[in-house]
């Protein structure tokens, strides 16, 4: 799986709320969307794409 971008909402507390990007090596693109620690912008991305829930393709595609 490969991070391709990320979008990230205003922080909610203590954690924020972001959508990722990732390439699949089997099922192309697909869109996670999750809470995260805020702390840093890679692992965070890397914790939704791998733990988040997934997120429809239409409506991610307008925000990206």
């Amino acid at each position: 799986m490969k991070i391709l971008d990320s979008y990230w909402f205003n922080p909610m507390g203590s954690a924020i709320i972001g959508i990722v990007k990732v390439e699949t090596e089997y099922d192309g693109i697909k869109y996670y969307i999750g809470t995260a620690s805020g702390r840093d912008t890679d692992d965070d991305a890397r914790h939704i794409a791998e733990r988040g829930a997934k997120f429809p393709t239409e409506t991610a595609e307008t925000l990206f």
